[in-house]
């Protein structure tokens, strides 16, 4: 049976549900991610793009990833906290802020990338 997640933003207002994609949960000290969380790094649980439900004020904002490619990063457009992560790279998944979850201690880091973009006080685990 598919492990569904909810989740929502500070305010209430924005609330979304989906199903665990096979991919791994993971955090991430890209300088994209420190930027678009205002900490270190990232923490983020992949879900299914297909059967991903969002309801709510939400706004996404489109940039130019690592890869070359568009990604969308998404929040709420009332209280701003972050909440997706997406890639035309891989655009059958969109990855939510661990920390949006409404139990965020299901959340288990599977790996780290862009270790090599951490900040000094920030340090990867080894």
């Amino acid at each position: 049976m598919a492990e569904t997640f909810t989740g929502g933003c500070k305010c209430g207002r924005v609330s979304y549900s989906g199903t665990r994609a096979e991919a791994t949960m993971f955090r991430c000290y890209c300088r994209d991610c420190q930027q678009l969380t205002g900490a270190g790094h990232a923490e983020m649980v992949p879900l299914r793009a297909e059967g991903f439900e969002i309801t709510g004020t939400y706004r996404t904002y489109q940039m130019t990833g690592g890869s070359g490619q568009a990604t969308w990063s998404g929040f709420c457009g009332e209280c701003g906290a972050p909440l997706t992560r997406q890639s035309a790279r891989n655009a059958g998944t969109i990855y939510v802020h661990a920390g949006s979850l409404h139990d965020p201690s299901r959340y288990a880091p599977e790996r780290q990338i862009c270790k090599d973009s951490a900040q000094p006080w920030d340090r990867p685990a080894r």
